[in-house]
């Protein structure tokens, strides 16, 4: 009688384990499928399909790990991705990708280019 009151209590324990480990599993695995990667062409960078880019998110690896992007100064990355979508406090913030819901945004993510104060660039990161 006693082993069954313990197994009735582990009983939960051993579901919500399993229940985890197939979650990361799941997860990690979406995480893992390699994504269509393109090198960076301005022309395609610049496209606008309404509030969507349709060739960053492909192009982005190439922007940001990028040595020759990470060596130009304000002017040139200007001429290069073209007006960012947003300028604040020295960022430059370029949308890479938006999901939306009627009025509503739901998720974007953007690259965001740091400047130093000799407008070259500190950092170039990815904000989701």
């Amino acid at each position: 009688m006693m082993k069954i009151k313990f197994l009735l209590l582990l009983l939960p324990f051993l579901c919500i384990a399993c229940n985890r480990s197939s979650e990361e599993k799941s997860e990690s695995s979406i995480e893992e499928k390699p994504k269509a990667e393109m090198t960076f062409d301005k022309s395609k960078w610049l496209i606008q399909e309404g509030t969507n880019y349709p060739y960053r998110e492909k192009m982005l690896n190439d922007v940001v790990y990028n040595d020759t992007i990470r060596s130009l100064n304000k002017g040139e990355i200007l001429e290069l991705l073209g007006e960012p979508n947003k300028i604040n406090d020295g960022h430059l913030y370029y949308t890479i990708t938006r999901t939306r819901f009627e009025l509503l945004t739901l998720h974007t993510k953007t690259m965001v280019i740091k400047l130093r104060e000799d407008d070259g660039i500190e950092w170039i990161k990815i904000h989701k």
